[in-house]
């Protein structure tokens, strides 16, 4: 340099990453013999910002929109742990960095959910129309989050009754109550028959008697009479219908009718 050139401070301004330029100590500077210096300051740009991606673990599926926080100043801090939200249906896994550092190229945080595996459904066998509880409910725990089940697959064979339909094909699972209803109606293929015998000795004393019930249902027995050459069974009202008080010199024994 030349004694007592000038120079023109802002010519000496440079672009530093991450920086915003601020001021000089000085305009000008005229060379002298002495020390010659200009002192420029910069402050940290605080424009700044950093994304989080809330993501499945392995498959990178996005779970919730991604945050944006601006007005970031260089060199910031900001704590990963600090960004983990709950999300319906996932439990938190880990983060790509314990913890980001702001710079002036992409600030991104990852954080990695995994599908809650505590979930569970219920199966209720139940008589259509009625909604009458026909078996122990069935509970099944351990459950996926969003894993699917066929209810046919639940369906059960129920004593007089038979498959009717179901509420639902498929349950998807869910956070909220998981419930498959299962209904079925009474067979109307069923019969009973009816055996006249003598007490103790089960001698026959009437043909049996034959009936297509139609349905699953209880049957009460009422006994009448049967003729006989000597002698009558009649029913005792106050035991079951196998128990008989023997007479003697009559003409009748007892028959039964169903009393629907």
């Amino acid at each position: 340099m030349i004694f007592e050139d000038e120079i023109t401070s802002s010519d000496e301004v440079i672009e530093i990453d991450g920086y915003d330029y601020d001021s000089v100590d000085k305009e000008k500077l005229v060379i002298g013999t002495g020390e010659n210096v200009i002192n420029i300051y910069y402050t940290k740009r605080n424009d700044l910002s950093y994304t989080v991606n809330y993501l499945e673990k392995d498959t990178n599926k996005i779970l919730h929109n991604p945050k944006n926080q601006t007005g970031m100043t260089f060199e910031d801090t900001v704590t990963s742990a600090d960004e983990v939200i709950d999300i319906d249906g996932y439990d938190y896994d880990s983060v790509d960095k314990a913890t980001l550092i702001i710079g002036t190229d992409e600030n991104v945080i990852n954080i990695y959910y995994t599908k809650r595996t505590d979930l569970s459904y219920k199966v209720n066998y139940l008589e259509k129309d009625t909604n009458k509880v026909l078996h122990d409910q069935k509970t099944q725990d351990g459950m996926t989050f969003e894993s699917v089940v066929t209810s046919a697959d639940e369906v059960i064979d129920i004593d007089g009754y038979n498959y009717d339909s179901v509420d639902k094909e498929t349950l998807t699972i869910t956070t909220g109550e998981n419930v498959i209803n299962i209904y079925y109606t009474k067979r109307t293929d069923l019969s009973y028959t009816v055996n006249y015998l003598e007490k103790d000795t089960n001698k026959v004393l009437n043909n049996s008697k034959n009936v297509t019930s139609g349905f699953f249902r209880t049957i009460s027995l009422k006994a009448t009479e049967i003729a006989t050459d000597t002698s009558i069974i009649a029913p005792n009202p106050d035991n079951n219908i196998s128990a008989w008080n023997i007479s003697s010199g009559l003409s009748m024994l007892p028959r039964y009718s169903i009393v629907e």
